[in-house]
């Protein structure tokens, strides 16, 4: 049976009602269960805020809830619904699986329902912003924070910035030099949490918020609501109220929810005559320090639009998003032209939209760009170090010796930093060259590369990577496509980077670079070449013996600086009599070698009948790898296969004396390269268009467009293959 979806009246005496269980299970299953999405906290919502009318929204499949969320009763404007949201909480009541088709939806809704705007989507918690089947728009709403509990107390206040540090001890010898003294209390049981939050409500009236009218009071549904969800959730154990007092004056209040390890920050007040002392900053002080205790582990999520300020006590942010589903793929093209009408925008509903460059500033991230890897401040060195541990390519040498023999005019190159808090969270190798669409911007990277990576530090988040792709946008305005290949599509690196350039706004699609074959190391010389073909065995026995016959005939392998100019010749005078067209960039194979001796990662294995040098191959060996990454014979004494012999060679080295795991072949699928390895992977590329410019929506067309052929005849060759009919 299929998706089934209902609408049902939900009146604000009511809530959720008999549903009630059901939105509970779904908010176990889909979101740990979490605390701003509890039935007991949405229906606080709905007594004291849902009086305009809500609807609630039930997608079934066999008769069980999969999906539930909460719908104003009315349409915005014609055809456009939103989702229920009072400003009391900053994460919408929508319980989506993030893999469901919102169709359904659209037609159970009254009218010609077009467009639903899911507001305040938590992408930590169910990210709406891929939903399948239907075009999806966000918008970024406000820029939340939290706090990991995984380490100690000292742990995380050591990496807080300096400048915090230090001013939050100015506050507390001030206030410790009160003759009052301070004084913390924390209170959870349910007799105490509503003169708790009376207090609470009495502090925020003292404020400028009583004076705008927007205070929490006893006497209005602020504080009404706030009361009833303290209780209910303190009588489970899962309310805390901070209080930090200077004598008998209470100067900071704040409430907490609990669940689950995970602490949120629900409302915070202080007394703004005691602002000397920044009372709020000091109880979210103490309130850490005591979470730090409590919750070992666990998480402090705050849910509030953070600055700069606040986010210096963060571990992670992330932007909650307003998610617009449209009914028809061409809908969001559509709203795009009318919004930019004046009538339009008179008539539309306000929404934050955040611009650019106010979201790299607001998430208190920096982005530098640099010319060459040699001009990285040391910290991102050390990140391209540490990647460069598990792939060559990945390091900072390997860039530099790109940007100084292939890149070389200082406009196609280029290394984006991004840092917060004063730690490096990413390098972005850049190039800039000609592509399908044009002058395309994207990895730094040519057929010279055979793995192209980012360095990503170990926690860093899709939405992380937001602040450097808008400048990076912003800095190549008009770039119609960005393309980062060649990519492991199975690596964290590939999957943050395509989900980053998604939510920036760009077009992004996959596609196939090229097979990889490699080989598996798990035994030593002799019994890797048991398992080989009788063929290979009998060519390396009878070749190594006609080798071995000739005058000066001999194998070689070149791993020192000493050696390495002779290596060099002799590799450039092989490479001059093969087959293989001559190299545009003649500086690159040289430095490379230069390179990989001076790191103690040259293999080059050489074939010579006197002194004249007949194959060559240029192997990597590093992280337990061995690359094979250029291999030539000259074509003269092809009888005598001296590049077998060179490759049994460095093959037996890299299993006998570096103890490699894995050999690579690198680029591509040649029928030789099954010979001598046992697996094969493919390598993927990732191109992002943007459609705002007329080259990228062309592009976006073709790629469309070439996409939906490959499905066609994949379809047709299936039809065409045999059903095998059993007989009866």
């Amino acid at each position: 049976m299929g998706l089934q979806w209902t609408l049902v009246p939900v009146t604000a005496g009511q809530g959720l009602g008999e549903h009630r269980d059901a939105w509970d299970r779904l908010n176990r299953q889909l979101m740990a269960g979490h605390s701003l999405l509890d039935s007991q906290f949405v229906d606080a919502l709905l007594r004291h805020f849902g009086a305009a009318g809500v609807q609630l929204a039930i997608a079934r499949r066999n008769g069980e809830a999969v999906a539930m969320l909460l719908i104003d009763r009315q349409p915005r404007r014609l055809g456009v619904w939103a989702s229920f949201l009072p400003s009391q909480t900053q994460i919408g009541p929508s319980l989506i699986p993030p893999d469901l088709d919102m169709g359904g939806l659209f037609a159970a809704l009254p009218g010609y329902a077009s467009e639903l705007d899911l507001l305040c989507n938590d992408p930590r918690f169910g990210d709406l912003r891929d939903l399948p089947g239907r075009p999806v728009n966000s918008l970024p709403h406000a820029l939340t924070m939290s706090v990991s509990l995984r380490d100690s107390f000292d742990d995380y206040w050591a990496q807080r910035p300096r400048k915090l540090i230090q001013n939050m001890r100015r506050y507390l010898r001030r206030l410790q030099s009160e003759v009052e003294g301070e004084r913390l209390q924390v209170i959870s049981s349910p007799e105490d949490i509503a003169a708790a939050v009376e207090r609470y409500a009495a502090l925020e009236s003292s404020g400028w918020k009583g004076r705008e009218g927007t205070a929490v009071s006893r006497d209005n549904p602020q504080g009404r609501f706030y009361a009833e969800v303290m209780r209910e959730f303190a009588a489970r154990g899962e309310a805390l109220v901070y209080e930090l007092w200077l004598g008998d004056v209470l100067i900071a209040s704040r409430m907490v929810l609990l669940r689950a390890g995970m602490a949120v920050m629900l409302k915070t007040a202080f007394q703004e005559t005691f602002d000397r002392f920044a009372p709020g900053r000091l109880l979210l002080l103490r309130t850490l320090e005591d979470l730090f205790r409590r919750l070992p582990g666990g998480v402090v999520e705050f849910y509030t639009d953070a600055d700069a300020d606040l986010l210096a006590w963060s571990t992670s942010q992330r932007w909650i998003n307003h998610v617009s589903v449209y009914r028809h793929r061409g809908l969001p093209a559509v709203y795009d032209l009318l919004r930019r009408g004046r009538g339009w925008r008179q008539r539309k509903p306000k929404r934050a939209r955040v611009d650019t460059d106010s979201m790299v500033e607001r998430s208190g991230a920096s982005v530098e760009r640099f010319s060459h890897p040699r001009e990285l401040p040391e910290d991102a060195l050390a990140l391209m170090r540490q990647r460069e541990h598990a792939y060559v390519e990945f390091g900072g040498d390997w860039f530099g010796l790109l940007t100084d023999t292939v890149f070389k005019d200082a406009s196609q190159a280029a290394l984006y930093v991004l840092r917060r808090q004063g730690r490096t969270l990413a390098v972005l190798p850049i190039g800039i060259q000609q592509g399908a669409t044009g002058l395309e911007v994207g990895a730094l990277a040519n057929y010279y590369t055979t793995l192209y990576a980012p360095a990503l530090a170990d926690d860093l988040a899709a939405e992380d990577l937001l602040p450097l792709l808008h400048v990076l946008r912003r800095e190549q305005r008009g770039t119609p496509a960005y393309r980062f290949w060649p990519m492991d599509p199975q690596s964290r690196e590939f999957q943050l980077l395509r989900d980053a350039l998604r939510r920036a706004g760009l077009r992004t699609h996959e596609y196939f670079a090229f097979g990889n074959w490699y080989l598996q190391v798990d035994g030593d010389w002799a019994d890797y070449l048991k398992n080989r073909s009788g063929q290979l065995r009998s060519t390396i026995k009878r070749m190594s013996k006609r080798l071995a016959a000739e005058d000066g005939g001999r194998l070689e392998i070149i791993r020192d600086v000493a050696d390495v100019e002779r290596g060099i010749a002799a590799y450039e005078a092989v490479y001059g009599a093969s087959w293989k067209v001559p190299e545009p960039y003649t500086e690159f194979i040289p430095g490379l070698i230069r390179l990989c001796a001076r790191r103690g990662w040259l293999r080059l294995g050489l074939a010579w009948i006197g002194d004249k040098p007949i194959a060559a191959q240029l192997w990597i060996v590093n992280a337990g790898r061995a690359h094979i990454y250029k291999v030539a014979y000259d074509e003269a004494y092809k009888s005598i296969a001296p590049g077998t012999l060179v490759t049994a060679l460095l093959l037996e080295e890299a299993m006998e004396r570096d103890k490699v795991a894995e050999v690579d072949y690198l680029i591509g699928d040649d029928s030789y390269k099954k010979t001598w390895m046992s697996h094969r992977r493919e390598r993927f590329g990732l191109v992002a268009y943007d459609p705002t410019t007329l080259r990228g929506l062309f592009g976006l067309l073709r790629q469309a467009g070439g996409n939906a052929w490959r499905r066609w005849r994949a379809a047709q060759e299936r039809k065409r293959q045999p059903v095998d009919n059993p007989e009866p």
